[in-house]
C-alpha cells in the first residue's frame, strides 16, 4: 500500500458517505471535529485499512490526535508497513 492508493481510499470512503472535498482540503480533513462521520463509520474505516494495509493499529495510535485527519493516519500506516 502506498500514498496513492491511501488517498484513493480516503477519497472513495468519504465520497460514498456524502462527504465531499478537493485534492487540497482532504488531507486535511479530520474525521473526529467535522461531526461528519459518526463512531460506527470511523470504526468501518479503520478496520477497512487495517485489512487492506496489513497494519493493525495500537490503541495508542486510535486515540492519537493526530491520526484524526487523513494525512496523520496515512503517515502512521505509511510509517508501519
Amino acid at each position: 500500500m502506498n500514498r496513492e492508493q491511501l488517498l484513493l481510499f480516503f477519497s472513495e470512503f468519504l465520497m460514498a458517505r456524502g462527504i465531499e472535498h478537493s485534492q487540497e482540503t482532504l488531507l486535511h480533513f479530520n474525521f473526529v471535529e467535522s461531526g461528519l462521520l459518526d463512531s460506527f463509520e470511523i470504526l468501518s474505516m479503520i478496520m477497512e485499512l487495517e485489512l487492506i494495509s496489513g497494519v493493525k493499529l495500537t490503541p495508542l495510535q486510535l486515540v492519537d490526535e493526530s491520526n484524526a485527519t487523513v494525512s496523520g493516519l496515512m503517515s502512521t500506516l505509511l510509517e508501519s508497513l
